[in-house]
């Protein structure tokens, strides 16, 4: 019987089952590389590291409707005011990043208000950066009653919660409880009604047993008297600014800016993104602002030669406020490039800026600790915080851990029931928290669990 023989197989049988195998692999290999920088990277819209709001401001995204009425005679209200009514977001968001006028309150309130706009746009990674914003801010102002603040904490944690930035919500939650339960300033119904809606927040993020805790803790005030605390709000300073000596050339130059700038934004009116900026509006504008700026050097140097405190720290106040101005034109947070000089020195630019906050700030810290109107301690912990805001806000480059050290310092000093401003690492990631004296300085020990 003959036995038949097996053919050989040919090579080129296996190459369609070589490609397919081959193709799997690497199809394999690219889910898991995505998977992982997913996971690494984590919630896009939960932004781990800060970053200060001028550096998140997208000069593509700004619009030529109301971008320069912040150059005009317009106070930075309206101008704020005017760039929300229109719609520019990103307008409203450089000039909350830079102009240093706004008070806290109008900073928070337009903060959170873009947050919910930008939600609304599909911009959770910068509603993000609204929100976290605020909730900092509500945080590091000294001049915010502790019920501004829980309104903010309540905004931004359900801001956050609506884009699934759930860690930042939970951080922004925390903060709220810490305050709810150890503000000196809350009536019983007031602290029984955020404690609910701090149970509330927690719930939604699946904090269960923080959630019962803080319902628990409501609950329990429900038969306490609701006597309306008698310790007053914390006192505001509010350095002394002496009178500048009058100037009719910084004076001329700055009305024939006004009226420059008023020009430009007049034929920007009803002008559309990307459209051609008038050639000739814009010539006059940096004509004004560079012999603006001529006028004022002279002035500076002439009037800092003074050995009066209050007239010194006016000057200072004063080239802050003009050189934020110059810093976001340098930078061009105005979309156009309005003076070409100052683009091309935009680092000095901004060392001049630094270095005004910090003489500013030198002046009033011996303000403070000087003062008679109330506790100098307390002023000076004042004055250190709005130091810390403006470092945070990339104002200043001014070493944060040596200004937290003062505040440490203050802190140790303090004879106050008011809350106190506390650092906590966490996560690798500093943070600030409100905290009683009786947790302060004890770390992540001081959060809820």
């Amino acid at each position: 019987m003959t036995r038949s023989r097996r053919r050989p197989s040919h090579p080129s049988r296996f190459v369609p089952l070589l490609f397919f195998l081959g193709g799997c692999l690497l199809l394999t290999l690219a889910l898991i590389v995505l998977g992982a920088f997913w996971f690494l990277r984590g919630n896009p819209t939960d932004v781990s590291v800060w970053q200060p709001p001028l550096e998140s401001v997208d000069p593509r995204a700004l619009v030529p409707g109301t971008i320069i009425l912040p150059l005009t005679e317009m106070s930075s209200a309206d101008a704020l005011s005017a760039s929300l009514d229109q719609a520019h977001l990103e307008n409203a968001y450089a000039l909350l990043a830079y102009d240093p006028d706004l008070p806290d309150a109008a900073r928070i309130g337009a903060l959170l208000q873009l947050g919910t706009r930008y939600t609304t746009a599909k911009d959770t990674r910068k509603a993000s950066v609204c929100y976290q914003a605020a909730a900092l801010l509500a945080t590091l102002s000294p001049a915010l009653s502790d019920v501004t603040r829980l309104d903010t904490y309540h905004q931004a944690s359900a801001g956050l919660r609506a884009i699934g930035a759930n860690q930042a919500a939970r951080w922004v939650t925390d903060q709220s409880y810490l305050v709810t339960q150890h503000s000196p300033n809350l009536s019983r119904d007031v602290r029984m009604r955020r404690l609910n809606q701090i149970a509330d927040a927690y719930a939604a993020m699946s904090a269960n047993s923080l959630a019962a805790q803080a319902r628990t803790k409501a609950n329990d005030l429900a038969g306490t008297s609701n006597e309306v605390p008698t310790i007053v709000a914390r006192p505001v300073f509010n350095p002394t600014l002496g009178k500048l000596p009058a100037s009719s050339q910084v004076d001329a130059a700055k009305q024939h800016r006004f009226a420059a700038a008023q020009q430009l934004a007049d034929d920007l009116k009803d002008a559309k993104p990307g459209a051609v900026w008038p050639s000739d509006s814009l010539a006059q504008l940096a004509d004004a602002l560079l012999a603006e700026d001529e006028a004022r050097q002279a002035y500076y140097d002439q009037q800092l030669t003074t050995q009066d405190p209050a007239i010194q720290i006016a000057l200072w106040n004063d080239q802050v406020h003009w050189l934020a101005l110059k810093n976001r034109i340098a930078r061009g947070a105005f979309s156009q490039d309005l003076v070409p000089e100052w683009s091309k020195n935009k680092s000095a630019i901004a060392d001049a800026w630094h270095q005004a906050w910090e003489h500013y700030f030198r002046l009033a810290e011996a303000q403070a600790g000087a003062t008679k109107s109330q506790d100098p301690n307390l002023a000076t912990e004042f004055v250190l915080r709005q130091e810390l805001m403006v470092i945070r806000w990339g104002w200043s480059v001014a070493s944060e851990e040596d200004v937290r050290n003062l505040l440490d310092g203050v802190n140790q000093s303090l004879k106050s029931p008011f809350l106190m401003l506390d650092a906590i690492t966490r996560h690798g990631k500093l943070d600030y928290v409100l905290v009683p004296a009786q947790l302060y300085g004890q770390g992540e020990q001081a959060l809820p669990k």
